[in-house]
């Protein structure tokens, strides 16, 4: 099931009395602390995200509360998988890919599954909070373990206490601008493969560099009434654009709080993978009316999320792109970045 969508407020983090990996060797130093020293022993499998099935084995201290709210923290990120590999997967022989379960031992030393089906990080640099309250029998070592055949790699792997008693208030801040505007591809930081690859906020070049999908795209420009509610009326942007968000200031929170800031954002992405369900082209249209997105598509004013909002595809959705501009970039041909 998906997760509520709720802040959880923990103490500080915690070390693990222990950590180890499958073979048994001591590992906790790379997991104590977010320094991108990330735990990387399971090695490369065939597939692109798939590798050998592993565990990573966490032993909690003495000083750990035995009753109450407890969380393990487990911040890292995984190396996905495509649509092309997904398909040569369940075409072969080869394990499917398993996301993470969390297993605990018993009085015996038997370990068990608790919490099948956790999912994995969702992209880069994620956090994850699996509840921990109530899992361990009386008597038996509280350890646990973090079993998936996913390339998942941990930079830091703690245990906090949950503090329900503590009061947090939400406030949802107004959008005062949305601009989208036609920006180029960043730059990208060398990294090791165990650490995930983030780009830095300068442009590294503007010519195309995938065949884009063809179809109408959101024109540049003022967008904030497209992003005002969950509504199917949503900003179609294409690879090289920005969208640029302003809210409004706040005053400073009151004396002994402290602020986070969150963006919520709902939407799709499709890709250009040629297993990816009607991959070169916008259409069919995402709605939140159906999980489905099985529907070939025909014309535009046939798709069903056209016609709900029919005027906002002559307000906005007004920029045609077709995938000429990558074609003639790979012929070497000049290709200027589309407006």
């Amino acid at each position: 099931p998906a997760p509520v969508q709720r802040p959880i407020v923990t103490g500080p983090l915690q070390p693990f009395a222990a950590v180890a990996d499958d073979q048994g060797a001591d590992v906790r130093d790379r997991v104590v602390a977010r320094d991108d020293r990330h735990l990387d022993f399971a090695g490369r499998g065939r597939w692109q995200g798939v590798t050998r099935r592993h565990h990573v084995e966490m032993t909690l201290p003495e000083q750990a509360p035995l009753t109450g709210p407890l969380w393990l923290v487990a911040q890292g990120w995984v190396h996905p998988t495509d649509s092309s590999i997904n398909v040569a997967l369940a075409q072969g022989a080869h394990e499917a890919p398993q996301g993470l379960s969390l297993e605990v031992a018993d009085a015996r030393g038997q370990f068990h599954v608790v919490r099948p089906r956790l999912g994995f990080p969702s992209g880069k640099d994620k956090t994850m909070l699996i509840d921990l309250a109530g899992l361990f029998a009386p008597g038996a070592p509280r350890r646990l373990r973090l079993t998936t055949n996913l390339e998942i790699f941990w930079d830091r792997l703690a245990w906090a206490v949950g503090r329900p008693d503590v009061a947090v208030t939400a406030r949802r801040l107004p959008l005062q601008s949305a601009d989208l505007r036609y920006r180029g591809y960043s730059a990208l930081v060398p990294h090791e493969p165990s650490v995930p690859e983030r780009p830095r906020y300068a442009v590294e070049g503007t010519a195309p560099r995938w065949l884009d999908l063809e179809g109408y795209h959101t024109r540049l420009g003022d967008v904030r009434p497209l992003l005002g509610a969950v509504d199917d009326r949503y900003v179609i942007m294409n690879a090289g654009d920005e969208l640029a968000l302003r809210f409004a200031e706040v005053a400073p929170p009151p004396a002994g709080m402290v602020r986070d800031f969150l963006v919520l954002g709902d939407g799709w992405v499709k890709d250009g993978d040629f297993n990816t369900s009607f991959s070169r082209t916008v259409l069919p249209l995402p709605t939140h009316a159906s999980p489905r997105y099985d529907q070939p598509p025909t014309t535009i004013e046939d798709d069903p999320v056209y016609r709900r909002h029919a005027a906002d595809f002559a307000t906005y959705h007004t920029r045609y792109v077709s995938a000429d501009r990558a074609r003639q970039a790979l012929r070497g041909a000049s290709a200027e970045p589309q407006p």
